[in-house]
């Protein structure tokens, strides 16, 4: 029984020297809590449990150590997808505008004032969920809960009612054009039948996309929620 005990005590004393700087007073905290395990197995049980803070600290220490870099990556492409996703709308309305007063029925030109609509309100979403404030200030520091928070912005961006209000115009637009083609020349079925499902698969595409980015997002305010919970106050 006396070896079991010392055992345990070997193990902990092991996890204590080499803790990694992030695991903070949690070794000490496992050592002291074994002298109030009575049973020997059970104490070599909670000290071979607490080997894991050597990996999970450590992970954290080194997700600390990367958040600057990832904050910057996600100032960057916030950046990339408000001004790509303005130069496609911008396109998309002008050539809708081009279009407006050249087809021949009314449903075709309701197509394209709706993809017009669209294209502005994609737009204005853009504008709006743009990261609303720099996240690495002059000095350098950084606030970890304010990143959070522009996390979750963004994630919502790419779910919920932001993207599907603006995807169902699209759809819109898109059922108002061939509809409107077919009534003018019913025997044109088979070229807006690939026209329609050309079109949908791009979308299609498009749902997918935004699903994982979203996902993405939320793995990494997962991985933040993990963090120590000093880790949420502003870092240099």
């Amino acid at each position: 029984m006396l070896r079991r005990r010392n055992l345990a005590l070997k193990i902990l004393n092991a996890v204590v020297r080499w803790a990694p700087p992030g695991a903070g007073d949690w070794p000490d905290a496992m050592l002291r809590e074994v002298d109030f395990i009575e049973n020997d197995w059970m104490a070599v049980s909670w000290a071979l449990g607490s080997t894991k803070l050597l990996f999970t600290k450590q992970a954290h220490h080194d997700e600390l150590r990367s958040l600057p870099r990832r904050i910057e990556e996600l100032t960057r492409k916030v950046r990339r997808r408000t001004a790509g996703g303005f130069a496609l709308a911008s396109a998309e309305t002008f050539l809708s505008g081009l279009l407006l007063y050249r087809f021949p029925t009314l449903l075709q030109r309701s197509a394209c004032a709706v993809g017009i609509v669209a294209m502005l309100y994609t737009g204005w979403q853009l504008f709006v969920w743009r990261a609303r404030k720099p996240l690495i200030a002059s000095d350098s520091s950084y606030d970890v809960h304010r990143y959070q928070k522009e996390l979750e912005h963004q994630r919502d961006f790419h779910r919920g009612s932001c993207f599907w209000s603006r995807f169902t115009l699209m759809i819109f637009a898109l059922v108002l054009f061939c509809v409107g083609g077919l009534v003018a020349q019913p025997d044109t079925v088979q070229y807006y039948a690939a026209i329609g499902i050309g079109v949908l698969g791009v979308r299609v595409l498009a749902v997918w996309l935004n699903v994982r980015e979203a996902s993405k997002y939320q793995h990494e305010i997962k991985c933040l929620e993990e963090l120590p919970a000093h880790s949420n106050q502003q870092t240099n």
